[in-house]
């Protein structure tokens, strides 16, 4: 019975290996069309230590952002217009944004989204231009456990996102909060940037929030080049 038991789960980890291989294949390709390499020499990959459903997750994530990536440049979108682009992947999720969080996105902006569990969603291609994580990394931890900024901040956008969850914030907000230093905790290249938050939204499935959508500005401050993309012009 061990034995067999044990068999079941290497052939759930081969299955999972698998996938993650076939995700990051198709990641090179999405961040290919965005003019972005992927830099597999890096070694700060933690899929391997995940247990399987938080792999599956990851999977998931970097497929449905690749995905995502590649039909909307196949159906002729600029990868560079962020509006567009954030239009196209609400409707490819059903999801819905307010119209006044649309209206306020600029091509150079951050557009992240996240989840109930606080883990990201989805997020622009020129994030990664700001990041020195490996994509499972971003797709598998809560933001406060990837960034260090001033506690005080980090404790109102959580208050932020509980009031969208709960219904007390219903509408696109400019958040009361100032311009601040973020630093990435667990990454090789410790990217440090600046932040302003511009906008915050719920986003939901019909009358249901899901998610929390965040604009933001950011100026990369300090980094080595190690990170896991860099612009291919």
């Amino acid at each position: 019975m061990y034995s067999m038991e044990k068999s079941c789960q290497n052939i759930a980890l081969v299955n999972f290996v698998e996938q993650y291989i076939t995700a990051r294949a198709i990641l090179r390709e999405a961040l290919k069309a965005t003019g972005r390499v992927y830099l597999s020499h890096r070694e700060d990959d933690h899929f391997f230590q995940l247990p399987h459903q938080a792999q599956q997750v990851v999977v998931d994530g970097i497929l449905n952002w690749s995905n995502t990536i590649l039909e909307f440049v196949a159906q002729g979108g600029d990868h560079k217009n962020t509006k567009n682009l954030v239009r196209y992947y609400l409707s490819r999720m059903s999801l819905i944004a307010p119209l006044g969080f649309i209206d306020e996105i600029q091509n150079g902006d951050i557009v992240e989204i996240y989840g109930d569990d606080s883990k990201r969603l989805f997020f622009n291609p020129e994030l990664f231009d700001y990041s020195s994580y490996a994509p499972d990394v971003m797709f598998s931890q809560q933001w406060w456990d990837l960034y260090h900024r001033d506690g005080a901040v980090s404790l109102k956008i959580h208050e932020y996102a509980i009031d969208m969850f709960v219904g007390r914030i219903t509408a696109p907000f400019k958040p009361d909060l100032p311009i601040c230093d973020v630093k990435e905790t667990k990454s090789k290249g410790l990217y440090t940037s600046r932040i302003e938050m511009k906008c915050m939204s719920p986003v939901k499935v019909g009358e249901k929030v899901v998610g929390v959508a965040c604009l933001e500005k950011l100026t990369l401050l300090s980094g080595e080049l190690l990170g896991h993309t860099h612009s291919l012009s």
